[in-house]
């Protein structure tokens, strides 16, 4: 799993991290006096690095879209669906190096781009670090506020959760409109398009319908303070999760019994 889509994976992260350095390099140099010729060269530079990083950002999902495709819904899947073991481990086998290539992707792009931040602010980390209130200005501000450091690390561990969570999800809407698509004879391709656009539309509009409903309850609610924001952030990462699981366990019900029921590989 990870040695094959590694091959394709370690080169984009590769040229993203070198792009950067180089993007970096040029924000520098365009700072001081430079020819014409350098000024457009470096503008080459910031380009390409742009599209590195959306290049980066979208090889993750081509990379699985492609590996559920050949492994369980191509003329390869004859083979994978006689070996001895079940869908499920099928499923996971992919969804676990899906995820982690995604996730890994997203925090690189995510580290690359703070660091380019800095640099352009010409901002030192060890600087930006030090702007940042102390431990024990952190936990005197929360005892203010009647928290502990505990209510600190459980929202961050529920923020954690919420981001795997969401990676998978992102999977599995893939392999659910990919799997359901396949169940039919002709045109598996456009009906797996739109089943994705299908599943898209209406967690859409169930999301719309419970954010619309929480910020309504927040905004009657609201006592601004440190303890409200907690208890506020807590209860929304709290019922958006719920949310996910229940997507993720309805997109992953999905993928299964159209891959154990109705998968059609003629």
């Amino acid at each position: 799993g990870f040695r094959a889509t590694g091959r394709s994976m370690l080169p984009a992260l590769g040229v993203l991290v070198l792009m950067s350095l180089l993007a970096n390099i040029s924000v520098r140099l365009l700072g001081r006096q430079a020819g014409a010729f350098l000024v457009i060269f470096m503008l080459i530079v910031l380009f390409l690095t742009i599209v590195a990083v959306i290049a980066a950002a979208l090889m993750p999902l081509i990379v699985m879209i492609v590996r559920f495709y050949k492994n369980l819904l191509s003329s390869e899947g004859y083979l994978m669906h006689t070996l001895p073991t079940n869908v499920h481990a099928l499923v996971w086998s992919k969804l676990i190096v899906s995820l982690v290539w995604l996730l890994l992707t997203n925090t690189l792009i995510f580290l690359l781009g703070g660091l380019s931040v800095l640099h352009v602010l010409k901002a030192g980390l060890g600087t930006v670090l030090e702007s940042f209130p102390s431990m024990s200005e952190i936990r005197e501000l929360l005892s203010s506020a009647g928290l502990d450091m505990g209510d600190l690390y459980l929202l961050l561990a529920e923020t954690a959760l919420a981001a795997v969570l969401s990676g998978i999800v992102t999977c599995l809407h893939f392999y659910a409109a990919m799997s359901l698509g396949h169940i039919f004879t002709h045109h598996k391709g456009l009906m797996s398009v739109l089943f994705f656009v299908a599943i898209m539309i209406v967690f859409n509009i169930l999301t719309n319908l419970l954010g619309s409903q929480e910020v309504q309850s927040i905004s009657e609610n609201a006592v601004f303070s440190i303890r409200f924001g907690f208890e506020t952030a807590q209860g929304t990462l709290g019922k958006s999760t719920l949310f996910t699981l229940a997507q993720g366990a309805l997109l992953y019900l999905a993928t299964v019994l159209s891959l154990k029921k109705g998968l059609n590989l003629a």
